[in-house]
This record gives C-alpha cells, sequence and structure tokens, in this order.
C-alpha cells in the first residue's frame, strides 16, 4: 500500500481533533466533482515513505491527536489497510476512515474489531442505481450503499455522512430524497463543491451554491439528524477557472 499525500497537521478533516491527512490512491467511482482526480492515476505521483508519516507523528507526540486516512478510497486496500491502521494505533493515535460505502463487509469489520475510532461516508446521490451512475459515472449496488450507512449508524463509532452538493446535479429536490436515509446520524455534513480541477470540466464552469442557499439546504437536513454542518460556504465567492 502506498501512500500519495501527506499532511502534518490539520483542523478541518476531523471536527475538534488536530489530525494528520493520510492520501491512498484508487478509487472505484469516477465522481463529477472530484477534485481529487490526480489519485486515479497515482503511479505518476512519488510514493511518501511510511516512515515519513511515523516519524512526524512521533514528532508531534503530545499534541497531535489522530490520524484521518482518505483517498482516492482507502478500503479498497483491504489487508494492508489493517495492517497500517495497527501500525498507527501502537503509536496511541486515534484513527477515522474517509469511506465511499461500496465494501460494506470491510468496513463492518473495521468498525467491530475496534480499528476506528471515527468513520466518515460520503452519500453521493439519492439512493437509487440511477441518481448513484449521475453521479459517480458507474454502476453502484445500492445494497452496498444502505448497508454501509446501517452498519455505521448501528456501530455506536462517532461519524459523520458527507453529502457534496452541486448545482444541477445535488439540490434540494436531491437532498430531500437522502435525508430520510441518514435519519439518526450524529452528524451530517453539507459540503459546497470546489469548480476546480473537477473530473468533468463542464462543472468547472458552475457557479456553486451562496452562503444564503447552503444555510437553507441545511436546514433541510436538520430534522434528520443530530446536528448539521456546513462546509465551503465561502467557495460561491471564489473565481472560476478562467475567470
Amino acid at each position: 500500500m502506498e501512500i500519495k499525500g501527506f499532511i502534518e497537521n490539520s483542523l478541518l478533516e476531523w471536527e475538534g481533533r488536530l489530525s494528520c491527512v493520510i492520501f491512498l490512491p484508487g478509487c472505484n467511482l469516477r465522481c463529477a466533482y472530484c477534485h481529487a482526480g490526480y489519485l486515479l492515476d497515482a503511479d505518476k505521483l512519488p510514493t511518501i515513505p511510511r516512515q515519513t508519516v511515523f516519524d512526524a507523528l512521533r514528532k508531534h507526540t503530545g499534541w497531535l491527536d489522530a490520524a484521518v486516512i482518505t483517498g482516492g478510497e482507502p478500503t479498497l486496500h483491504g489487508e494492508e489497510l489493517v495492517e497500517f491502521i495497527q501500525e498507527l494505533r501502537d503509536l496511541g493515535v486515534e484513527v477515522m476512515v474517509e469511506t465511499n460505502g461500496t465494501r460494506p463487509e470491510f468496513l463492518e469489520s473495521l468498525m467491530e474489531d475496534g480499528y476506528l475510532d471515527a468513520v466518515s461516508m460520503d452519500v453521493k446521490a439519492p439512493l437509487t442505481p440511477q441518481d448513484y451512475r449521475r453521479v459517480t459515472g458507474t454502476d453502484v449496488d445500492m445494497g452496498c450503499i444502505r448497508r454501509s450507512i446501517r452498519a455505521i449508524l448501528d456501530s455506536g463509532v462517532e461519524h459523520e455522512f458527507r453529502v457534496t452538493v452541486v448545482p444541477g446535479l445535488i439540490g434540494r429536490e436531491e437532498l430531500a430524497r437522502i435525508a430520510p436515509e441518514l435519519k439518526g446520524a450524529q452528524t451530517v455534513a453539507l459540503q459546497n463543491f470546489q469548480p476546480t480541477h473537477c473530473l468533468s470540466h463542464a462543472l468547472c464552469i458552475v457557479r456553486p451554491y451562496m452562503p444564503e442557499q447552503m444555510d437553507a439546504l441545511g436546514e433541510l437536513m436538520e430534522p434528520f439528524a443530530e446536528r448539521v454542518i456546513i462546509r465551503g460556504r465561502e467557495h460561491a465567492l471564489a473565481p472560476l477557472e478562467g475567470q
């Protein structure tokens, strides 16, 4: 398992924790709004030695709380991911994994066996094959997505579900269909998409939702989660690519 990106400390990925962020390559989806497409063809990227990560964690012992493993899709790395998480935990570091929920059996085993302190799952669209394909560009088994959601809700593990909202793709009507599927969630995070380096070049000229629109979308989700947070309210105010 290769590491293709590493941020030594961040307050953004795991709210309330100062964490390092570890990026793993490869993904089984091709989301139109993805701005981490460089991880899909990661052979072109330099590999960061594991020792670099472990040295940084040891250096920051006492004030770095956690490690967030993201991608790409981390669960594609299977037992290598399990071994890596165990190495992190041996250093006394709490671990969050960010996932798209397409590998529920593996995700369940991570949670049941105590490897995860938190999990963040991206919910891409309303839970129909057609809606998911429209966003992800691939055929996705909705049974897997529903199973992952239910496993997270029932796990007792700290969690959040993230939904990226995109004008013309994911908006009020789609959120109204997603929301009941997440009933009982600890946290739902609505993310305003970033129109930069998107896999779909057509989205690079789409203006993200304005702050007041994001607030209204958040209100739509509030009856279904203990807490709703908004990320990226400022994206609509930034210049679009080419401007």
